[in-house]
């Protein structure tokens, strides 16, 4: 199977191999990397999933504020869409007045490591 697989390959290249185990490599007809591209093909994903991991649960309004340029409904849908993934909690509260709070699921907070290396990579590539 790992024979096949292009990101297997590239892994092989950079030394880093052990990422992807073989057990769950099953190329090509299941890469573990492209079931997760998802989170990097819409314009406001990761920028949702970052603000959550930084601030922790939060409101609808108080995800607006900090999210730069999104809109309600787009907001809604990208919510959603991170809910159905298994990466966002939606909890509602049926009190006066009733509110939503937003927050990360287990599997969500482990992308704690891919927002430490998109920093270490910024700090040392972006200028």
């Amino acid at each position: 199977m790992h024979r096949d697989c292009k990101m297997y390959q590239a892994l092989l290249q950079s030394g880093d191999a052990d990422i992807i185990p073989e057990r769950l490599c099953r190329c090509p007809e299941f890469c573990p990397v492209d079931d997760a591209m998802f989170i990097f093909e819409g314009k406001w994903n990761v920028k949702v999933l970052y603000v959550l991991f930084v601030f922790g649960r939060m409101r609808f309004g108080g995800l607006q504020k900090r999210i730069d340029g999104i809109s309600k409904t787009m907001l809604s849908s990208t919510l959603k869409m991170l809910e159905e993934h298994g990466l966002v909690i939606r909890e509602q509260f049926n009190e006066v007045p009733p509110h939503v709070e937003y927050s990360l699921t287990e599997g969500g907070e482990a992308l704690k490591g891919v927002f430490v290396e998109i920093a270490r990579w910024s700090s040392k590539y972006l200028k």
